[in-house]
C-alpha cells in the first residue's frame, strides 16, 4: 500500500474495493467486541485513522502509529471533523521504532488491521517480537490482513477472482497488496497463542485474535 502516500485521499476507497466492501463490518466486529471503554490501544499502520477514531469514539485511550505523512494529515482532518483533539495520539514512525518510543507492557490492545502485509518480512517478525513485549499480560493482539486460502477449490477462486480484483483496485487507487506468508507459525514462534480467528472473502482474509502466552 506504500503506493497510496501519494494519493493518501484515495486509501479509503481502495481498502473498500479491496475487501468488497467488508471492512466496515470487520472493524464493527473488533469494536463492539474486544475494545472496551477505558482501555488503552495501539493501532499500528493507522493509515486514515478510521479504525482508531472509532476505538476513541468509544472511549478507549488510542494511539496511531504510521509513516505516510499524507495518511496521517487525512487522519488529523478526520479527528477535526469528529471534534477529536488529542485522542487518538498520531505518531508518525516507522514499526521499527517501536523498541524505543514504547515500554514493557503498555497496552491492553493493539491492532493491525490490513497494515502487517505492507512490512517486509523481517519487519514484521521484529514487529511481533516488540507488540509482544508492549502488550499488558492479559492484553489482545488483533490481527487482520490477506492470506492465502489452503483449500484447493479456494485457491483456485483466489487466483480467478482475488488477483483480477487486486490489479483492478491498483488502477483505481494504486493501492497494492500481498498476502502474509506462514503467518500461524511466526505467530507461535513469537509467543502468541490464538484465541479465535475469522474468515472472509473465501479464506482471503482473516482475523486472528491473540493473547501472549504465558
Amino acid at each position: 500500500m506504500k503506493a497510496l502516500e501519494k494519493k493518501a485521499e484515495k486509501y479509503d476507497k481502495g481498502i473498500n474495493n479491496l475487501t468488497l466492501g467488508r471492512l466496515p463490518n470487520i472493524n464493527t466486529h473488533i469494536l463492539n467486541n474486544f475494545i472496551h471503554d477505558d482501555e488503552t490501544v495501539l493501532d499500528i499502520g493507522m493509515g486514515t485513522g478510521t479504525f482508531a477514531i472509532l476505538c476513541a469514539k468509544k472511549g478507549a485511550k488510542v494511539t496511531g502509529i504510521d509513516y505516510s505523512e499524507k495518511m496521517l494529515e487525512v487522519a488529523k482532518n478526520k479527528m477535526q471533523l469528529e471534534g477529536l483533539t488529542d485522542n487518538p495520539q498520531i505518531i508518525k514512525m516507522p514499526v521499527i521504532e517501536l523498541d524505543e518510543k514504547f515500554s514493557d507492557k503498555s497496552f491492553d490492545k493493539i491492532t493491525a488491521i490490513l497494515s502487517f502485509s505492507e512490512l517486509y518480512r523481517d519487519e514484521q517478525d521484529f514487529c511481533l517480537k516488540q507488540i509482544n513485549r508492549i502488550l499488558k499480560d492479559d492484553g489482545e493482539f488483533i490481527l487482520v490482513d490477506e492470506v492465502k486460502p489452503k483449500k484447493l477449490g479456494k485457491k483456485i477462486v483466489y487466483f480467478f477472482i482475488r488477483i483480477p480484483l487486486v490489479i483492478i483496485t491498483y488502477f483505481k487507487s494504486q493501492l497494492t497488496t500481498k498476502s502474509l506468508r506462514n503467518i500461524e507459525a511466526r505467530l507461535e514462534s513469537n509467543k502468541f497463542s490464538l484465541i479465535e480467528e475469522k474468515y472472509y472473502l473465501l479464506d482471503t482474509l482473516k482475523l486472528f485474535r491473540l493473547k501472549k502466552k504465558r
